[in-house]
């Protein structure tokens, strides 16, 4: 796996943005993100949890209070986590 460019949200073209309900888990919310965007995330070879330990999203401590965000390749796509939403950007591969 290589490592991912330093974050410059500026630089990407979003394709969703995605708010986190209240009493969601954060895996199921970047599922939905993906589905929203029309990725069939069921018939991809792989699952979520091949791209990112879903464990890592209960250890981080989203109420910490600091800014805090969670940026990884998922499905092909830049994902960003907050606690509050989910964005996926567009496959500079497709571009």
């Amino acid at each position: 796996m290589s490592a991912l460019p330093p974050l410059d949200e500026e630089e990407l073209s979003l394709l969703v943005r995605q708010s986190i309900g209240s009493e969601e888990e954060i895996g199921e919310a970047v599922v939905d993100a993906f589905v929203a965007v029309g990725v069939d995330v069921y018939e991809r070879p792989t699952t979520l949890a091949e791209w990112i330990d879903p464990d890592v999203f209960e250890t981080l401590q989203w109420s910490s209070g600091r800014p805090l965000y969670l940026c990884t390749q998922i499905w092909d796509h830049r994902v960003v986590i907050t606690p509050e939403e989910v964005r996926i950007y567009i496959n500079q591969v497709d571009i």
